[in-house]
């Protein structure tokens, strides 16, 4: 089961987050590979954060991914070559959307060396298909202040 937590106030709400929703005495950490963990838990999590916005996610049971975004559409016009799908490009996607989605699954997946590119977000819809044949469940939330996604792998 998975818990999602957003707040105001950026990068600094991080913290008012663990403490409210998995306890006072657990400590944020990061293992070798800079990845969130929560020392005194055994909940897995994934933090996200924009300017103005904070999202944590937390799981009990596997790696799970969170990323939370304002709208900032001319940046990822950009760059949109280098982290869409050729397939994503012709059906020219939501890119906030995309975006999110891909910054979730990286995070929920660990693999070292995976480029945005090769995240297929539209094969299938709801889900997130990598090289290696895994597959992560996607939900995406869409408000006029952010976009968010979460990503979990398929049992």
């Amino acid at each position: 089961m998975s818990r999602i937590y957003i707040a105001e106030g950026g990068r600094q709400a991080i913290g008012r987050l663990i403490a409210t929703h998995v306890g006072e005495n657990v400590r944020l950490d990061h293992d070798r590979d800079g990845a969130p963990l929560l020392v005194g838990s055994t909940l897995h999590i994934s933090i996200s954060h924009s300017r103005r916005f904070a999202a944590i996610m937390l799981n009990e049971k596997v790696r799970c991914g969170i990323d939370i975004e304002e709208p900032r559409l001319d940046q990822l016009e950009r760059v949109r070559s280098k982290f869409l799908t050729p397939a994503e490009l012709a059906a020219k996607v939501d890119l906030l959307s995309a975006w999110t989605a891909k910054e979730a699954v990286f995070k929920a997946s660990a693999t070292p060396g995976l480029g945005m590119s090769m995240i297929d977000t539209l094969s299938t819809p709801g889900l997130a298909l990598l090289p290696d044949g895994r597959k992560f469940h996607l939900q995406t939330i869409v408000t006029p202040d952010y976009t968010l996604t979460t990503a979990l792998p398929t049992v």
